[in-house]
């Protein structure tokens, strides 16, 4: 198959896409991410990876994989139409799971990747931070790195390209609806450097335009109310009991039980009693960039 694909030029403040006629196929999408050349280390810092992983990209010494191509393509300002027809490349490609072959991936992350790939709907609250299937790679590596300090640079890597290529979910054709709530505090936290939380915020606005994401704050004026015990992910299937995944301090669990789907499904609609409508919920974000800005 002939297509598009991104050739970047970059400047010390941007990156400028351009479209020109590319390979087929695999190389097709391996193309786009050596086109641009070498991305200066200020890109690097933005897209959430080293630029030293960027460089083993670009010269074909770091094997293809979806959650590389997902990163850089972000970087490089694809457009939504060419970016998801890349990853489809690189998913038929590989049949299974690019969460099998992620060297470095936790377990706990590989199991949850595995039944978000499987699920029809998500439904994910946060006390703290973005949820993760929203998060931009700057915002993902920071929060990271904050969490475990001590973890290597390549690893830190491995765990910012896994968690961008989660986001491929919610961009294929059978894309699962996805509804997300999140604190307002974390909205507010200073993470990372200066202008990584306005782009973060600007990153959930956009999200929030997709019709399979429903996004909604909590706000602070809501007081203490029933989140404030902790995240938690409830997935469902199309032909299989719905789980709910909890996780805290390394330790993950995924519940099955009647009971506890009930009690879960009981506070989440607890926290949505207290949390702003999808179009409030858009005024606040707005409102939080701007006095960022």
């Amino acid at each position: 198959m002939i297509g598009s694909a991104l050739r970047t030029v970059h400047s010390a403040h941007s990156v400028t896409p351009y479209l020109g006629p590319v390979p087929p196929g695999r190389h097709r999408a391996a193309h786009v991410t050596r086109a641009g050349g070498t991305v200066r280390r200020g890109g690097a810092k933005r897209l959430g990876i080293s630029p030293s992983k960027i460089s083993r990209i670009e010269t074909g010494n770091s094997g293809l994989q979806i959650e590389d191509v997902a990163a850089l393509l972000g970087l490089y300002q694809v457009s939504a139409t060419t970016r998801d027809e890349l990853l489809d490349l690189v998913r038929r490609s590989e049949e299974r799971g690019w969460w099998t072959r992620q060297p470095g991936l936790p377990q706990l992350w590989r199991n949850l990747i595995d039944f978000e790939a499987q699920a029809t709907r998500v439904q994910n609250y946060e006390a703290l931070v973005v949820p993760g299937l929203l998060q931009t790679a700057e915002y993902a590596r920071a929060i990271i790195q904050g969490i475990a300090p001590t973890i290597s640079e390549a690893e830190l890597d491995n765990l910012v390209a896994a968690r961008m290529a989660r986001q491929a979910l919610l961009t294929r054709a059978s894309a699962p609806q996805f509804f997300a709530v999140v604190d307002e505090g974390a909205l507010r936290r200073p993470v990372g450097e200066p202008g990584v939380m306005h782009r973060q915020l600007h990153h959930l606005l956009g999200a929030a335009e997709q019709p399979h994401v429903t996004l909604r704050v909590v706000p602070l004026a809501a007081g203490a109310y029933a989140g404030l015990r902790g995240p938690f992910v409830i997935l469902e299937f199309a032909e299989e009991p719905a789980l709910v995944h909890v996780e805290n301090h390394g330790t993950c669990l995924f519940l099955e039980e009647e009971a506890d789907l009930a009690a879960y499904r009981l506070v989440l609609g607890t926290i949505l009693h207290a949390a702003l409508a999808p179009a409030a919920t858009v005024e606040l974000i707005t409102r939080i960039a701007t006095e960022l800005s």
